[in-house]
């Protein structure tokens, strides 16, 4: 009887590890985030408010316990650049919305610069959940003009799903034009993103500033630690073949620390003016736009996306975290495509 039990408790654990493993949400609104664990260690965090301008998930890590996203710069690491300080985590925003800025927004900016930018302003928790290797969250905000005037409400659902040595997080966020119409206009900086951790970086960039664990900034760094490999759905590579082309997903590969890590990101394929265009930088900018086109190709005219009073959009995206190759990124984004 006992050898019983002991058996059917290994296999009850070797089940839960094939599976996935336990995801939990810890409220800590008192400090503007709600964190999201795997086993006890943490996978990313929701953050807002403060020198946040746009609701984030930071940092994001894989399986391995490796951070893929930059840690400028709310973190000091050894390695990481200190450009483009607005690039924090994964977030979702747009460079010109009515002609304001909320893609560049943030405390570094210049008094006068922000006159013309604005900012997501995070509402209120709508809801949290988790089961297993499960979990959820439904935000509220506002996308809120130099003026104080809201341009666009925003509903959002945060899923995270954690199996054996995959991450998965879906956005599901819907845009409303509460009080006047909007124009999404034509602007390459935009919509859906993450900043890559250095290693997952394409290319050293000359006279590139970085910092170090102590916050002390250098220029020049080891080039050997960029791993980074692009590629997407249509079989293209580099940022050059890839920049402003449309596809289904991208995909970066490469090694932090003893790990192989695999990022992708998909767009589903309801998603208005899908397949998106993408914003892929080698400097670590990893986007999706649907809004940009003169910008990417200077022979094409230029685009606007309406949105009318009281009307809403809803946009889809997920991010994959896994020791990926191009066939299972393929079968994972089939899988997202069916999604409702």
């Amino acid at each position: 009887m006992q050898r019983s039990a002991t058996l059917i408790l290994i296999f009850a654990a070797f089940t839960a590890a094939a599976l996935g493993q336990t995801v939990r949400l810890i409220d800590r609104s008192r400090e503007n985030r709600i964190d999201v664990t795997v086993d006890g260690q943490l996978f990313t965090s929701y953050h807002w408010g403060g020198d946040f301008y746009r609701p984030a998930l930071y940092p994001i890590m894989s399986s391995g316990g490796h951070f893929v996203t930059r840690g400028f710069p709310f973190e000091t690491r050894d390695g990481d650049t200190v450009d483009h300080p607005h690039q924090v985590g994964c977030w979702l925003a747009h460079a010109n919305v009515d002609g304001i800025d909320f893609w560049n927004s943030s405390k570094f900016r210049s008094a006068k610069e922000m006159e013309k930018m604005g900012r997501v302003v995070h509402r209120r928790i709508v809801s949290m959940r988790a089961s297993g290797q499960k979990a959820e969250i439904v935000t509220d905000a506002d996308w809120v003009k130099p003026n104080g005037q809201v341009g666009l409400t925003e509903r959002t659902r945060y899923r995270f799903t954690a199996r054996r040595t995959e991450r998965l997080i879906d956005r599901d966020t819907t845009l409303t034009a509460p009080n006047a119409d909007v124009s999404f206009g034509d602007n390459k900086d935009g919509f859906f993103g993450l900043h890559l951790a250095s290693e997952l970086e394409q290319d050293d960039q000359a006279g590139v500033k970085i910092t170090n664990t102590a916050g002390v900034v250098s220029t020049g760094r080891n080039a050997a630690i960029l791993s980074g490999k692009f590629w997407n759905s249509e079989g293209l590579h580099t940022e050059k073949e890839i920049w402003g082309k449309r596809g289904r997903w991208a995909a970066v590969a490469g090694r932090i620390g003893n790990e192989q890590v695999t990022v992708a990101i998909f767009d589903h394929p309801r998603n208005p003016l899908s397949p998106t265009r993408m914003m892929v930088r080698g400097y670590g900018l990893f986007a999706l736009n649907p809004f940009g086109q003169k910008q990417f190709d200077p022979k094409l005219d230029e685009q606007k996306f309406p949105l009318a009073r009281g009307h809403s959009v809803r946009f889809r995206y997920r991010v994959l975290i896994a020791p990926s190759n191009n066939a299972s990124i393929e079968n994972e984004y089939k899988a997202f495509a069916r999604s409702k």
